[in-house]
């Protein structure tokens, strides 16, 4: 009997070319706009995933089907940091108007 320690899981390496990044990219904004339809920002903290399995596993299962891990993970961690982003734009905006109507 062989071990062999590299060998991954049953899914398909992730074949990067126009095609599947396309792909992939379709696939995440599905998935996407389903945690928005469910009002979920973090798609990586544990007290969202049975709502997310109950109203988004089809498009999560797409997601995690059409992306490379690294892919996966990197965008799951960006949609929060984008979001933290806007929310420290808009305040600085509201903060910036507030000052403006003072003069």
């Amino acid at each position: 009997m062989v071990w062999i320690p590299f060998v991954s899981s049953s899914k398909p390496e992730f074949k990067n070319n126009r095609e599947a990044r396309k792909l992939c990219w379709e696939s995440r904004d599905e998935y996407f706009d389903c945690l928005d339809k469910i009002n979920i920002i973090s798609p990586i903290d544990p007290k969202n995933k049975s709502k997310i399995k109950s109203n988004c596993s089809m498009e999560e299962n797409k997601f995690e089907e059409n992306c490379a891990n690294s892919w996966i993970n990197y965008f799951k961690e960006k949609r929060i940091t984008d979001y933290r982003n806007d929310l420290i734009q808009k305040k600085m905006e509201q903060d910036q108007l507030e000052a403006d109507m003072k003069k």
